[in-house]
Order: C-alpha cells, then sequence, then structure tokens
C-alpha cells in the first residue's frame, strides 16, 4: 500500500506528530509532503518514508500567509491523510483529515469575514470527511461536527515516577512569533534565576516544569513526561493558542498565563503531575490502527 500525507507548513507541530504516527507503519511506501525547515529540525531516519518538500508555505499563520498546494499525481496514492489542510478534500475527497481545529475558524477570528475562511468551509462540510482528533482540545466547528473520531493524546507515557522541580525550561516558538513570549522569559529568569536552574532546551524534561507557547505539539510533549505547564498567551496570538491556554489551565496539567500577568512561585508541580494520569493515551498508535483497518 502507498500513502501520501500532507503537512502543514505552520511550525513543527504537524510534522512531528505525522511522523509519529508513521513510527506504526513500518511495511508501506510513505510519502511526505513538508517544508524543508521541518525536516531538517527532525532528521527522520524511517527507511519507508520519503520526504517531498514545498515550493512554497501553504499555511503559515506568522506570515500572515495562504499559499496554494502543488499535489502531483495524488490518485497514486491508495490512502491520503492531510493534517490541518482542507484544499486536499479538492483532489481526494477521500482522505483521513488530521486536527482537532480548521485554520477556517482561526482566520475567520483574526480577520473578520474573508474569502478563504468561506471556501474553506464549503468544502469541509460539502465533503465531510472523517477527522482524527484529540477530543480534550478540539474547537471551533469541529466541537460539534459528528464525522470525527477522538484518539485523546498521541503520546504515550515516558515519565519519571521520581519528581523534584529544580528546573524552569522556557521553550522559544519554533516561527517568527510576538517577542513578547521571550520577554516574559527573560522576565521569569531575572526573577527566579536564583531559585532555579534554567534552560531554554526541549531535551531537559527531567524535575522540569515547562514555560511554552502552547501549541498542541508542546503541550503532547509534556504529557508524555507529565511536566506541569506555565501555558503562556497573548491576545495577539492565534485563537488556537488561547484556547490551548484555557485548556491547559481546565484539565488540570498546568496554568494558564498572560505575558502581561504576574508570575509568581511556588506553583503547586505535584496537583498538576496527578492530572496527567486522567489523560487518555497513545493516540498515534490508534490513528495508526485505523489507517491498517480500513
Amino acid at each position: 500500500m502507498k500513502i501520501g500525507i500532507f503537512v502543514c507548513s505552520n511550525g513543527y507541530g504537524h510534522f512531528h506528530r505525522m511522523l509519529q504516527v508513521c513510527s506504526y507503519l513500518l511495511y508501506y511506501d510513505i510519502d511526505i509532503y513538508c517544508e524543508r525547515y521541518q525536516y531538517n529540525r527532525f532528521k527522520p531516519q524511517q527507511p519507508n518514508l520519503n520526504f517531498i518538500f514545498y515550493d512554497k508555505p501553504n499555511i503559515r499563520w506568522d506570515n500572515k500567509e495562504i499559499g496554494s498546494l502543488g499535489v502531483g499525481d495524488i490518485d497514486k496514492y491508495d490512502k491520503v491523510i492531510t493534517d490541518n489542510l482542507v484544499e486536499i478534500l479538492v483532489y481526494r475527497p477521500d482522505a483521513i483529515f488530521s486536527g482537532s481545529f480548521l485554520w477556517s475558524d482561526v482566520w475567520r477570528d483574526k480577520f473578520g469575514d474573508n474569502e478563504f475562511s468561506d471556501n474553506e468551509d464549503k468544502l469541509f462540510h460539502d465533503v465531510k470527511p472523517k477527522v482524527v482528533c484529540n477530543g480534550d482540545v478540539v474547537f471551533g466547528q469541529l466541537e460539534d461536527y459528528e464525522n470525527k473520531i477522538d484518539i485523546g493524546w498521541g503520546c504515550k507515557d515516558e515519565s519519571e515516577t521520581a519528581y523534584n522541580l529544580d528546573t524552569i525550561v522556557c521553550i522559544p516558538p519554533s516561527l517568527n512569533y510576538t517577542d513578547d513570549y521571550m520577554d516574559k522569559f527573560y522576565k521569569i529568569q531575572e526573577d527566579y534565576q536564583n531559585d532555579f536552574n534554567f534552560s531554554f532546551n526541549i531535551n531537559h524534561t527531567e524535575n522540569s516544569m515547562f514555560v511554552i507557547r502552547p501549541g498542541l505539539g508542546m503541550i503532547t510533549i509534556c504529557v508524555s513526561k507529565r511536566i506541569p505547564i506555565v501555558a503562556l498567551w497573548t491576545d495577539g496570538d492565534s485563537s488556537e493558542i488561547k484556547h490551548l491556554a484555557k485548556r491547559v489551565g481546565e484539565l488540570g496539567i498546568g496554568m494558564r498565563l498572560g505575558v502581561y500577568d504576574d508570575f509568581e512561585l511556588p506553583i503547586d508541580v505535584f496537583k498538576y503531575r496527578e492530572s496527567f494520569k486522567n489523560l487518555k493515551l497513545n493516540g498515534y498508535k490508534k490513528f495508526a490502527r485505523m489507517i491498517n483497518e480500513e
């Protein structure tokens, strides 16, 4: 079986999610359409994966950019997966849609009524694709959408039992987002550098608390390692990010904090770590199994 996967250009999370699904699909010939910068971040070595780079981005929130896809011979694929790209449904109405939000909702929230959102919505609701999503964070039109499958959090539990907070990890946003996030990181470091170690390394996952712009990929890493979260948000960011920051607090896995709000310690990180136990995990494996069985 030959599979084609089309990944949203916006950030690392969409690409990383598909890589993790593919880790359970070792015996198929898989083409992944993506950005070169996404590939360079992870440099995947799985031998059955072939990477095809876009000539130009399809969607980039940071640049307010909407591009068109060059899909090539999409009919050669037995199955097609689209990660947050509704346009693929023009060429393959049978594609599986992966995502917990629609870009049309994000664009409309930021720019008001617009042709892009209207066209995306018409296509999506005319085709009514199967949507694979995380029910804990789904929002916008997908909340009431009927043809969706909730796989929960994609990751598996890779947490350490022992935990003693000693490091605050601040993760810079992957693209050219507002400097407000970096300013907040430096302010927290200035205030607490005598009390905690500080790191800007995403791989520092033991005995840590992550301060992040809460994209779903970043939150998923924290879920996997049971890392308490400080989810920063700003009025100028997307409705998706503001929704995810809110959900971090509602799920009890961290706290929501505006970039201009005061950050104060101590925080009950052990309470947050306990809340991770309530989440439904192993979604990437479930996704791969669904592809196998269809």
